[in-house]
């Protein structure tokens, strides 16, 4: 999804949050050699510099140059990946399942998918992702963004996607991100990993103060 003809700085916010989003999810999807060349030549992080300039807050403080900082190789990148979040003869050490942080994995993804069947959404098998996984969020947070930007675009009033992000960052990712990140500051890494949950903390404590503002 793309947004054209963007006119009020509201509709540019908007258009950059979902942006934001959309790049988060790419992250912290299981990588793959092109994501990894990005990383490596700095296009990502180029991108990403990019998209905070036009954010309605500054997150200058987390746009460190350890985002470009992703080892070795792609093979050495992958299996840190792995590692780190995807398997481990107990689970990882850092899974990116909100539900595992919650203590009631359940009611966790029950929740999560309220939330998206309210918005006439199911999560698709093709991505073969549990509804609390970080992606599945990040896209769900993409979608209501790119909405609300819309919704600017159209005259229309963006209170309820406002109020919708607000809850759901309050709910899910801002819950748990940062008991994953202090899980991730006890593990011997790369520096990309900890540098990326880092920023992604940072923003969505961001946006979550942000749209609590916006939508009264």
């Amino acid at each position: 999804m793309e947004l054209t003809e963007l006119r009020t700085e509201s509709e540019q916010l908007a258009a950059a949050r979902s942006r934001l989003y959309q790049l988060l999810a790419m992250a912290f999807a299981f990588p793959d050699e092109d994501f990894f060349v990005a990383l490596e030549d700095g296009g990502f992080a180029n991108v990403l510099a990019q998209t905070c300039a036009r954010l309605p807050y500054d997150l200058g403080a987390v746009m460190t140059p350890d985002l470009r900082a992703v080892g070795a190789s792609f093979a050495d990148f992958e299996s840190e990946y792995i590692r780190l979040f995807d398997v481990g003869p107990a689970g990882p050490p850092c899974p990116l399942y909100g539900g595992v942080y919650a203590g009631d994995r359940m009611k966790t993804m029950e929740d999560a998918t309220r939330f998206y069947n309210f918005f006439h959404l199911r999560v698709s098998p093709q991505m073969r992702e549990l509804p609390d996984h970080i992606t599945t969020e990040l896209e769900f947070l993409h979608y209501l963004t790119f909405r609300e930007a819309e919704a600017r675009q159209h005259g229309l009033d963006p209170s309820p996607l406002l109020r919708a992000t607000r809850d759901f960052l309050a709910r899910h990712l801002c819950k748990w991100v940062p008991r994953m990140q202090a899980k991730l500051t006890k593990q011997s890494t790369c520096a990309f990993f900890p540098a990326l949950v880092r920023f992604a903390a940072a923003f969505f404590a961001a946006d979550q103060a942000y749209t609590a503002a916006a939508a009264r």
